[in-house]
Formats: structure tokens, sequence, C-alpha cells
């Protein structure tokens, strides 16, 4: 199986289905699946070229893109070594994971290429942790590998390269291989507040050794400071319970191997919204009129904001020149409080019926809505209804 997809944000939404990405993203995929490397070179090298030049272990640049091969890494960093999460501060990238720890695969010197042969097993597809993995996994460049140890959850966050000062990027792609179960391997991309831009799920090919690569960039201005990887269904571990499910394991067992990302860029200023200081408008609806044993029934009435609001609201009634229970002075009918939340919100004010057995034919009482804001801001809309017999 082989095939290459590259898509907008209406594909990538077909494609991905984990895919959830924030208001006004536009992420642009890239993916392919395959049996060996040539099923998806195509694809890496769109994503290489779209992010632009490659600027190796140069300074920090305004632009362009960094990748890691874990080549570079040396034996002593290597499995079954754990490689510092550290390793790769000179190009933008800093490693974390909620296991023990990360490891690169060991060399395979016997060729006789520099360096100089040397002692140590070859063991590039961790057979240093599983034997069966060299059946399972396939480099993509030759010839480390790159996986999580203890755990299958990766963290790549962004700093300036050479720095610890935090950054972003505008995309961010890696390369797997043996993903065998479509919708366990997948990168989720982290803004600066940790508000997630997507969760994009990485294709796959059954079988043995495969290769995948998943590329996500970003053209509207939405910036990556963490990568989040899940590789398959379970970690790396020793024989037998860790053998991938294309050996009878229980799991699909993912390694890593080439990592793209555009330039790290240091990470600016969070603009913050101007405070609120708008109290919210209410349109109450009530009748201005009402008889008596209607009232004493309930004032039915319709509150409409315009922002989410709470609410405190009461029918009062204004006793200073006739009586209402024998009471002088403004009396409380009845009160009511809502709890903040949008959109229009009925209700009905009943009063107490002993505060309405001396009334008058005719008087007035006065309706007040006190609405608040999650900002705390409030206002008071009062309306006067006439009470009839």
């Amino acid at each position: 199986m082989k095939y290459l997809r590259i898509t907008g944000l209406v594909g990538a939404l077909a494609a991905t289905a984990a895919i959830a990405p924030a208001a006004n993203a536009a992420p642009v995929v890239t993916e392919a699946t395959g049996a060996d490397a040539a099923s998806i070179q195509a694809a890496v090298d769109d994503y290489r070229n779209a992010l632009g030049t490659n600027n190796a272990a140069n300074p920090p640049a305004p632009s362009g893109r960094r990748q890691i091969a874990w080549d570079g890494v040396p034996d002593d960093r290597s499995a079954p070594s754990f490689m510092p999460e550290n390793q790769f501060r000179n190009v933008g990238a800093l490693f974390s994971t909620p296991g023990l720890g990360f490891q690169v695969s060991g060399d395979d010197d016997a060729d006789g290429t520099p360096p100089a042969p040397d002692a140590d097993p070859d063991q590039v597809e961790f057979t240093n942790l599983n034997a069966n993995y060299a059946t399972a996994f396939a480099p993509f460049s030759p010839e480390r590998l790159f996986a999580p140890i203890g755990s299958n959850v990766t963290d790549t966050r962004f700093v300036v390269p050479g720095t610890d000062t935090p950054a972003d990027t505008n995309g961010f792609g890696a390369v797997f291989t043996d993903v065998d179960v479509a919708g366990q391997t997948t990168i989720e991309l982290l803004d600066a507040e940790g508000e997630s831009l997507g969760t994009y799920n990485a294709p796959a090919t059954a079988g043995d050794a495969s290769l995948s690569f998943l590329g996500v960039r970003y053209d509207a201005g939405e910036r990556i400071a963490v990568a989040r990887i899940t590789t398959g269904a379970a970690s790396l571990v020793a024989p037998a319970s860790g053998d991938d499910i294309t050996q009878g394991g229980p799991a699909d067992i993912v390694a890593m191997d080439d990592f793209i990302y555009g330039e790290p860029q240091p990470q600016q200023p969070r603009v913050q919204d101007p405070p609120d200081t708008n109290a919210p408008r209410v349109q109450v609806d009530a009748k201005r009129k009402i008889e008596l044993r209607k009232l004493r029934r309930g004032l039915k009435l319709t509150l409409t904001p315009d922002e989410a609001a709470s609410y405190e609201v009461s029918l009062v009634g204004s006793a200073r020149s006739v009586e209402i229970a024998r009471k002088r002075g403004d009396v409380i009918l009845a009160e009511k409080a809502l709890a903040r939340a949008d959109g229009e919100r009925k209700l009905t004010l009943k009063p107490k019926r002993k505060l309405l057995r001396e009334t008058p034919n005719r008087f007035k009482v006065e309706l007040r809505v006190e609405a608040t804001d999650g900002a705390g801001n409030s206002d008071t809309v009062r309306k006067t209804i006439k009470v009839t017999s």
C-alpha cells in the first residue's frame, strides 16, 4: 500500500478523524504511508520544501526549518543508555515523557564504513529491548530510530536554538515506523498557553517495517509551542509482552525517525484583551398592567441579555401612600436569583399571598432586574407595573 496526500483545512478534516482545530486555524496536512522509505519520500520532501531552507545546526534564523535524524547521537548516549532530554537544544528542541526517558537505537558499524567498526552489537531497531523489533521496525534515514521508554508519549518543546528561551514554530512533522493500527499514533499540537490547535492521526499500513509520515503546517498565524506525540498503544518493552501486534503481541508498537519543524522563533507576549467594563444590556419583557388576581398567580417575564449574565430579580411594592400587608415603605413581594447563563431566560415571580391580603383597588409595583456579567459589571432595569382590581 502506498499513498501520498497533501491537504488544506477541508481535506484535513476528512482525512484525519481525530482532528479538532482551534478557531481560525488553517492547517495544511501532509501525510503518506507505505511499505518502504520510497513510499513516503515525496511527502517528506514536499513538507521540507514548504517549511524552507534547512538551517542544520546553525545559529537562530528568521525562517527555514530544522530537522533531527538521530544519527548524530554518540554511542554513549544511545541504547541501552538514555539520551539526555536536551541533546538537541542546539536545533531548538527539548524532550520530555512521563516514562523513564528516551532511547536512540544503537549503531551498525559492522560494514567497515567510518567510524571504524566497534564491538557493540548492532541494535538499530531497538533489539536491546526485544529481538523481534528487528522485524517490526525499519529506519527512514539510516540508521538510528528514536522512542520513549516506559511510556508512549513524547512532548517536544521548542526553544530558540542553542538557548532555553521558549519558542514556537509554524509546523511540525515526524516519520513513524510500523504504524499498524489507524487512530492510535497521533500528533497533538499545543500553543504557548497549552491550548490544543488540533490532534492529527498518522496514516497506517498493516504489516512489518512500514513507514508513515505526518506533517502539519499552519499558515494563518497559529504557532506551535509543544508537539505531543503518542506512538501506538504501548511503550517499547522487553519480550514477550512487548511484541508488536504483527508478531502476535497485544498492542501496536511504534518507533520514530526524522523530526522536521519550522525554525523556532521566540514566543511573542500574548496580546491581552482590554478589560471588560461594559455592563450587560438586558431586554425585559413583562406586562405593564396586570389584574390583582393574576398578580397573585405570578408575574411572568422574559429576560434577553446581550451576553451571559446572572440575575437578581425582585418585585417591589411601593407603599408610601397606600397600605400593603399593613407595612409602610418598600415591600419585596417576590424575588429570585438566576445563575449566569447566556440566551433568553423565562421566569415567574409569585408574590407571597400574605403580602397582598389587604390592598387598594389600584396601586403600582416595580420590577427590578439587576444583571451581572462574568467581569462583575452590572446594571439594573426598572419597570413600573400598574395593578388593577
